[in-house]
C-alpha cells in the first residue's frame, strides 16, 4: 500500500472514529434525558402527549402508520420496572459520555476502557434479548460492537503513530 492510500485509510478511519464518538456523546445524553424524563414521571404522560403530537395526522388519516404505530407503542410502555430503566439509562448514557470525555481527552486508559465497558454491554444486552426479547437490544448491541470495532481500530492506528 502506497504511503498516500496509507494515510488516506487512516485519516478516513480518524474520522470515522470523532464521527462516532459524537453520536456516542449524543446518544448517552438522550440516555441521561430518557432518565430524567422517567425520574419525573413522563411515562405516565406520555399517551397523551403522543396524542397531542399527532392529532392533527390522525385527524387528517386515521390510518397513518406512523402515528398509529406511536400511539400503539406509547399505550404499553412497561410501567412496573421503572426504577430499573432509569437506573440502566443513567449508567449507560453516563458511562458513554465519560468514556468519550476521556477519548476526546487523549487519556491513556480511555480506548481499552471503552471496549472494555461496552463488551460489558455487549453481554448484558444479549442476555436481556435471550430472556426478555426485543428488537432495541439488538440494535443497541450492533451499534455497540460496530463502536468496539471502530475504537479497536482508532486504538491500534494510534499504537502504529506512536502517540
Amino acid at each position: 500500500m502506497t504511503a498516500l492510500k496509507q494515510h488516506n485509510s487512516k485519516s478516513l478511519n480518524h474520522r470515522l472514529f470523532a464521527v462516532t464518538l459524537f453520536a456516542k456523546a449524543v446518544l448517552g445524553v438522550l440516555q441521561l434525558a430518557t432518565a430524567a424524563s422517567i425520574f419525573a414521571g413522563a411515562v405516565d404522560r406520555l399517551p397523551a402527549l403522543t396524542q397531542w403530537f399527532f392529532r392533527a395526522e390522525l385527524a387528517e388519516n386515521p390510518n397513518d402508520f406512523l402515528a398509529t404505530r406511536a400511539m400503539s407503542l406509547a399505550g404499553v410502555i412497561p410501567t412496573s420496572d421503572l426504577a430499573f430503566y432509569t437506573t440502566y439509562f443513567l449508567a449507560h448514557g453516563g458511562l458513554h459520555i465519560a468514556i468519550v470525555v476521556a477519548l476526546l481527552y487523549g487519556a491513556a486508559w480511555a480506548h481499552r476502557a471503552a471496549v472494555f465497558v461496552l463488551w460489558a454491554f455487549v453481554i448484558y444486552q444479549l442476555f436481556e434479548w435471550l430472556t426478555v426479547g426485543g428488537v432495541a437490544l439488538l440494535i443497541l448491541t450492533a451499534i455497540d460492537l460496530t463502536v468496539i470495532y471502530i475504537t479497536v481500530r482508532e486504538q491500534r492506528s494510534r499504537a502504529l503513530l506512536g502517540s
